[in-house]
């Protein structure tokens, strides 16, 4: 169960090569095609924004100019009603007058009206005509009634019928009203107003405040369209000081932006509209490349993982049957086309030839390791046999040979440490008196010296016994005892060690050999060159070691009874 569990969740956590190369592909291309696709669509979006700037701008400047045609016009109206000839009643003199006027203003004709909508004065009819009475006056009307200029909006004129719009001021003779001033205008006169605003695919209008139409650029199929209602959509804003943006269908069935703005002097709707496609077609454009062209980095990302993954999956086969292949013996690797790869195989090669040769080595550690264990295995025998004949009773035996075979497993750990290349004097001398005396205590001097193996069992055991010894009877027994161990190397490779103790009891010297003096003087007086001397010196125990550093550790250090 636990080995099918392993496996899925193994599967789950382990991709192919493919996968990740995969991964990577996206990982590259898809942040740069996010990146140009973001500059690309604020240039575009920056773009349009300018060109809505711009249309916004043209729509001000269209209404504007609007306005300020028809305050001229008014101005024009204003100076011709305070014309003298008006109080006088002389309107023969003042049709003169008007007609020049209209002229200048480029109208259909000026007429004066009374209160009571009876014409005075129309420039359009020859003089001495019957002049009509109009019925439908309201701008005039109004101009009496407030005192001030109106706009009228699209309505038909008494002589012939056609299409116009009047402007009126009001005519004051003595202080009082007394008379309405108007000037009709085609609305191709209107038309004139929005030549140099409607260009490039735009449709300006403008409208009166019934939502007809007065003027229009440009023509509609040569119509021109004038007093028929506008499209629904901006009809719906007529009235409103401003809309933006609105979306609409034209006439001839483009979808378009439509904005408008009223003008609060003559109440008509300056309206202008593009078509959405100058605004929206970059963007969509815009996002339509960048969705091609990730679609184009992904499908080319997979296409690159598949052939790069087909490339390392085939030089991975070729690594995994070089990794089989060693267990057969370390043979050169062929070189394939992936640097990583042949750096392995190289890598491969030298940990087999080191493989093989640790093998070799291993074998040989085993074979010393047997050898080493003997050689323990004895000197616990020694330990064992001559412990028990030194000691007095069972207690003391089992507490000298506990402590030797502590002292013994010390001197073990010491050489683990150091991978059994040996130990330095210092430290056997400093770990194996650790437990008896503290640095108050002890004197310890002496150059570093590696000692060999066998060499640092012997000395720790030698240390331990001379350190028991001092604790039950010698300096280590009383609290004002101290020692001195210091040791001196040669260049022949012999190393003299000195242990003197001080301020401890009285020392007598012993009347028979125990363990200890027999192990030492057995120990370090096995090889040529060492030797041991024991001093039992009232003033505290001398012991001077002599032995070589340098000594074969092949020879048994045995404690021989």
């Amino acid at each position: 169960m636990f080995g099918g569990e392993w496996r899925l969740a193994a599967r789950f956590r382990s991709w192919p090569i493919s996968a990740y190369l995969l991964v990577l592909a996206l990982a590259t291309s898809i942040p740069i095609t996010a990146c140009a696709g973001f500059l690309a669509y604020h240039f575009v979006a920056e773009s349009s924004q300018s060109r809505k700037v711009e249309y916004e701008d043209r729509l001000r400047l269209m209404r504007n100019a609007t306005e300020l045609r028809v305050a001229n016009i008014i101005e024009d109206l204003q100076i011709l009603a305070l014309s003298p000839l008006l109080a006088a009643g002389r309107f023969d003199e003042f049709r003169s007058h008007a007609v020049d006027t209209v002229k200048l203003i480029g109208g259909v004709a000026i007429a004066l009206y009374e209160p009571d909508g009876q014409q005075l004065v129309n420039t359009r009819l020859d003089p001495g005509t019957p002049l009509p009475k109009r019925t439908a006056f309201d701008a005039e009307r109004r101009a009496i009634e407030t005192g001030r200029p109106q706009v009228s909006g699209l309505q038909q004129a008494v002589v012939d019928g056609q299409p116009i719009v009047t402007i009126a001021v009001p005519v004051r003779i003595a202080g009082q009203i007394r008379y309405a001033l108007n000037v009709g205008l085609s609305p191709r006169y209107l038309s004139t107003l929005m030549d140099d605003y409607v260009s490039g695919g735009l449709v300006g209008s403008i409208i009166d405040q019934q939502g007809i139409l007065l003027a229009r650029r440009p023509l509609l199929d040569g119509d021109d369209l004038i007093g028929q209602p506008t499209i629904p959509a901006v009809r719906s804003h007529v009235g409103q000081v401003s809309a933006w943006w609105i979306k609409a269908i034209s006439r001839p069935g483009v979808a378009t932006y439509t904005s408008l703005l009223r003008s609060d002097q003559s109440g008509w709707t300056v309206n202008l509209a593009l078509p959405r496609e100058a605004i929206d077609g970059p963007l969509h454009r815009t996002i339509e490349w960048i969705v091609a062209l990730t679609l184009f980095s992904f499908v080319l990302g997979l296409a690159l993982a598949r052939l790069l993954a087909h490339r390392f999956l085939a030089e991975f086969s070729d690594l995994e049957r070089y990794v089989s292949g060693l267990q057969n013996g370390v043979v050169s690797p062929t070189i394939g086309r992936i640097a990583e790869v042949n750096r392995m195989k190289q890598v491969l090669h030298l940990v087999g030839g080191e493989l093989a040769s640790a093998l070799r080595q291993q074998r040989d550690l085993l074979d010393e390791i047997n050898h080493r264990v003997k050689n323990t295995l004895g000197t616990v025998q020694s330990i064992a046999r001559l412990s028990r004949s030194s000691a007095s009773d069972v207690d003391h035996y089992v507490a000298a040979f506990e402590g030797r075979i502590l002292a013994l497993s010390e001197a073990y750990n010491l050489l683990t440490e150091n991978n059994w290349v040996g130990a330095d004097v210092r430290a056997i001398v400093e770990r194996t008196l650790a437990p008896y005396a503290g640095p108050d205590r002890l004197t310890i001097s002496g150059p570093s010296l590696l000692l060999p193996p066998k060499l640092t069992l012997a000395l720790s055991a030698t240390i331990q016994e001379l350190s028991t010894n001092a604790a039950k009877y010698g300096a280590f027994s009383t609290p004002s005892g101290k020692l001195e161990i210091a040791w001196t190397g040669q260049e022949s490779g012999i190393v003299r060690l000195i242990w003197i103790e001080r301020d401890g009891p009285l020392v007598r010297k012993p009347t028979r050999r125990g363990f200890g003096t027999k192990m030492i003087t057995r120990m370090f007086g096995a090889e040529t060159g060492w030797s041991v001397n024991l001093d039992f010196d009232p003033d505290g125990l001398r012991c001077t070691m002599q032995f070589g550093v340098e000594a074969d550790d092949e020879k048994d250090v045995r404690l021989t009874g």
